[in-house]
């Protein structure tokens, strides 16, 4: 072989990615001819190789970029040379191997040759049968080329899909899940103050992945993001946060390009939205919605996701809360009419509900129970608002998701039976017919309940039967007494007397018995609840 160091013009680049490593170099054919010897540590044979090169001098410095696969017959090398500080230029240049043919001008490999690499950890690679070196340069280039080849590809692919995201105007969920789609790995949306926003994932989470979400990123971003990816999420000057993405995510693209398209397009997304301020209240549905329709089962992993996204959930008090709004009215802007009568220490979370009517909910959480007074003091001026119509509901004080879940339920359900509509505060909790109705309303049995226990007071004419319905919900709301049943539905004690009279007669009944009290409670309370449906 000809010298290659009189021949400058031989010099060769590498691509700025490569894709083979020494361990899959040695399974090609090319090299398995040559019946190979390997001197190298394992770890050290997953080094990548980016370029193949012929050198046949101890010069690699004027002929080599760096991550070539070196290849050599020793001709140029003479009978007294010195290896350590060849070997050494080689490491600095990041060489991925050293391959030496041994043959006429080396029949064996030199023994300080052989101790520099060891010492080095540069894989020595020694060929003990004859082989054509071009054979192996233009596989390897053929693999290098056409992994840059897909790579551009991918590229373009990616681009497009991103753009064509953008022209279409995807929302935010829709551009995560694609990114977390193409990586095939979890991705995180934080905003720069390092609290979750919203996150999306083809894979099972660990229980602790959000758990000390803040404190970990805020470390790893002072520290160069080791083990994983941030791409910033700026555009036009607004800095939304960053996306996160594992070290281990991968795409023929590379995965920073990946990131990096999905956080243009999630730019763009959230400055159409005008303000870091609704992007809040999207993640908070998000997280509400997991928690509501059961996405998430794992509780200790949705917890770690409520805390992650600023919203401190363990050792703190819990409730539920719910709001009509007004007929026409802006979700966010009557959230904003909520958090206006929010004090300090409350943490806030809100969602809506468009079924069946509009309403907002969510939860308040607080360390103390006084702050939780507080909130109801606030709820009561916040239900004057003109961006909401009827009480607000709370539901019960609880601790834990789990707990709250049932908080939420009793607050939206109080809200959509518009439960004492004339108060501007109502405790949801204190209605357990009521909510206990509502829950089994969809259930044949208690929907049948009405026509069998009251069918007598139904089959009247429309004004009778009406009247002698406004009684008898008068007198279940007070059993005990009466003179305060003949108040609330504005009839004389006497008057109110002989309608209950009446209703013993038609319905054959002891208006005495407890039993028969409480199944015409449920009953009254299931027919109602119909009638607003």
């Amino acid at each position: 072989m000809s010298f290659v160091g009189k021949m400058p013009i031989n010099r060769t680049d590498c691509p700025a990615n490569a894709i083979l490593t020494v361990e899959q170099l040695l399974q090609l054919p090319c090299v398995l001819v040559g019946s190979p010897q390997v001197i190298a540590v394992p770890a050290s044979l997953k080094r990548h190789i980016g370029w193949a090169h012929v050198l046949e001098n101890l010069n690699p410095g004027a002929y080599l970029r760096g991550h070539e696969l070196v290849l050599t017959t020793g001709i140029g090398w003479g009978a007294d040379a010195e290896f350590e500080p060849f070997i050494a230029e080689l490491l600095e240049l990041r060489v991925a191997a050293l391959v030496l043919e041994l043959g006429i001008h080396c029949p064996e490999a030199p023994a300080n040759l052989i101790r520099a690499c060891k010492d080095s950890q540069l894989p020595l690679i020694l060929l003990h049968e004859p082989v054509a070196f071009v054979e192996i340069t233009e596989t390897l280039h053929q693999l290098l080329f056409s992994a840059q080849t897909r790579k551009i590809e991918a590229g373009g692919e990616v681009t497009e899909h991103f753009t064509g995201l953008m022209q279409l105007g995807a929302p935010a969920e829709t551009v995560l899940d694609d990114c977390a789609r193409f990586l095939g790995c979890p991705i995180v949306f934080e905003d720069s103050g390092f609290n979750l926003l919203r996150f999306a994932s083809p894979v099972e989470l660990p229980t602790d992945f959000f758990d000390h979400w803040q404190d970990r990123s805020r470390t790893m971003h002072i520290t160069g993001n080791p083990k994983r990816h941030a791409v910033p999420v700026q555009i036009h000057g607004k800095n939304f946060g960053s996306l996160i993405a594992p070290d281990t995510a991968s795409h023929p693209a590379g995965s920073l390009h990946v990131l990096t398209m999905a956080a243009i397009a999630l730019g763009t997304e959230l400055l159409r939205k005008r303000g870091p301020a609704l992007w809040k209240f999207d993640a908070a549905c998000e997280l509400l919605d997991d928690l509501l329709n059961s996405r998430e089962a794992n509780l200790n992993l949705l917890t770690g996701k409520f805390e992650a996204a600023g919203f401190p959930v363990r050792h703190q008090l819990l409730r539920g809360f719910s709001v009509q709004l007004a007929s026409g009215q802006d979700p966010k802007t009557a959230v904003h009419e909520i958090e206006r009568h929010t004090g300090i220490g409350m943490n806030l979370i809100v969602g809506a509900l468009h079924s069946p009517t509009p309403k907002l909910f969510g939860i308040i959480s607080t360390a103390t129970a006084q702050l939780q007074d507080d909130f109801h003091q606030g709820m009561h001026q916040a239900a004057e608002s003109p961006a909401f119509e009827g009480p607000a509901y709370l539901g019960e004080i609880v601790s834990g998701l789990a707990q709250v879940l049932t908080s939420i339920n009793q607050a939206t359900e109080g809200c959509e039976l518009r439960l004492e509509a004339n108060n501007s505060v109502v405790f949801a909790a204190d209605y357990p017919m009521a909510l206990l109705t509502h829950e089994l309303r969809h259930e044949p049995a208690v929907q049948r309940l009405p026509q069998q226990v009251l069918a007598p007071l139904l089959a009247l004419e429309i004004n009778r039967r009406d009247e002698c319905l406004r009684v008898l919900e008068a007198y279940l709301a007070s059993p005990t007494n009466r003179s305060q049943a003949a108040t609330r539905c504005r009839l004389s004690r006497s008057v109110f007397y002989q309608r209950l009279a009446l209703l013993e007669s038609l319905l054959e009944a002891d208006l005495n018995d407890a039993r028969t009290l409480t199944i015409l409670t449920l009953s009254l309370s299931v027919y109602r609840q119909s009638q607003r449906h």
